[in-house]
């Protein structure tokens, strides 16, 4: 949920540090970028671990791999960036080209993942249909703003399911 909730205004605040006009707006945007990359691993990796140790269902782990590299990758082309100006239309460059690949993945994790099993209460074709549409925003880099806030519902779709897991006792295993 934290994700959620930060993704929309850290979006508004890089959108305000742009103009640079503010002291220290490098360490600002960086530390929103770190704060960003280490939510969204956190969460996509609690998301395969939960679909391996919950469900076996290991379908989705390598665009999850991919998810979470081709995010710090992104990430870390920014922050560098922030730092080394003469290296940052490069590295802009190189950060909208992760970010089409991350788009991509995205459309392919929730096609994949539409394979789970169990609905999840419910919750596995909405959270699907939202990533896939994320995916799809995120992808053209043009509409990236509206991706972020189809990622933030998609965030509450996760989030919402974690709880509804959490609330439910593990099956336990035969042996």
């Amino acid at each position: 949920m934290s994700s959620a909730v930060l993704s929309i205004p850290f979006l508004i605040l890089s959108y305000y540090f742009s103009d640079g006009n503010i002291p220290n707006t490098p360490f600002f945007q960086a530390t929103m970028q770190v704060v960003a990359i280490i939510l969204f691993t956190c969460l996509t990796w609690l998301l395969k671990k939960f679909l391996n140790t919950r469900h076996s269902f290991h379908d989705t782990d390598n665009y999850i791999d991919f998810l979470i590299a081709t995010n710090l990758f992104a990430g870390s082309a920014v922050i560098v960036g922030l730092f080394l100006p003469s290296w940052t239309e490069a590295l802009d460059w190189f950060s909208l080209l992760l970010i089409a690949a991350f788009g991509v993945a995205q459309i392919l994790f929730g096609i994949k993942l539409l394979r789970l099993p169990d609905s999840l209460n419910g919750m596995l074709r909405p959270f699907c249909f939202m990533t896939i549409t994320t995916g799809l925003f995120t992808s053209t880099v043009v509409f990236l703003p509206v991706g972020v806030i189809t990622g933030a519902i998609a965030d509450i779709m996760l989030g919402t399911i974690f709880f509804q897991a959490a609330g439910k006792p593990e099956d336990p295993v035969t042996e």
